[in-house]
């Protein structure tokens, strides 16, 4: 039995588009059905994920980042963000008038402007009124939209065992130092019994790169930047050319 891991937003799923294509679906059937283990590795949060990425059938979803684990619908284990840093960081967004999102068990924006998902996503826009409705949710990530981040901020992070992740300079996220997509992989195949070397993962971006330097075997789609390319054993086609699609094929010579 082998694990493998897959990103989902520009791996998985095309950014910009609905759900995963019928071929990648039957890709990732194909390696439950010849006894793997399939597993979502995301930056996203549990209570975030698509109704896409629920009806396939992952057998693990690593999200947050790795910072929570669910099995079988189930968390398994879990690496909360200290609820006193957390309150912390967000009055220096507020001070610095940052937008962002708090992740756990649901996502809350915390805005400083008109919402790009007011349906979809709960919002908040003070300090004030996010310890009113969600003081004690448990949190596992912080997303900061706002770039580059304001000096005072990354040097409170910093400075309090937290670590951030620069996604290409489009935003940062921020989990407990030494939680990463990386440490998931670990955790999984150590819960599995499987060996490092009989990981495989797939992803296309910056928060990908601890996956990609822990797996024993890693692959990035096309459309990844080339300093994501850099880091990865393969380089498969692209996400528009169901590029993990097209490796599970190969690695299963389903077209032999």
């Amino acid at each position: 039995m082998k694990l493998f891991f897959f990103d989902y937003d520009g791996t998985l799923h095309q950014r910009g588009t609905e759900g995963i294509s019928q071929r990648t679906r039957r890709a990732l059937q194909a390696l439950r059905q010849q006894g793997h283990k399939i597993i979502l590795c995301t930056g996203r949060c549990y209570g975030h994920l698509p109704k896409a990425a629920m009806e396939l059938p992952f057998d693990c979803y690593a999200t947050a980042c790795g910072a929570a684990t669910f099995i079988n619908g189930t968390l398994a284990w879990e690496r909360r963000l200290d609820s006193k840093l957390l309150l912390q960081l967000l009055q220096l967004f507020e001070h610095w008038q940052l937008d962002g999102a708090v992740e756990g068990e649901k996502r809350i924006l915390f805005y400083h402007r008109a919402s790009t998902e007011p349906d979809i996503v709960p919002e908040v826009h003070s300090f004030s009124e996010y310890t009113a409705q969600f003081r004690d949710m448990p949190v596992h990530k912080l997303t900061l939209f706002q770039v580059p981040m304001p000096k005072e901020v990354e040097t409170f992070i910093m400075q309090h065992n937290l670590s951030i992740i620069n996604n290409s300079n489009v935003y940062y996220e921020i989990i407990q130092k030494g939680q990463h997509k990386g440490k998931a992989i670990e955790d999984i195949a150590a819960y599995y019994h499987v060996p490092i070397s009989s990981t495989y993962c797939f992803g296309d971006s910056m928060n990908d790169a601890a996956m990609l330097r822990t797996a024993g075997h890693s692959v990035v789609v096309g459309n990844a930047p080339v300093e994501v390319q850099a880091l990865a054993g393969e380089v498969t086609s692209s996400v528009q050319e169901d590029g993990v699609a097209c490796w599970i094929e190969n690695f299963l010579h389903l077209n032999s």
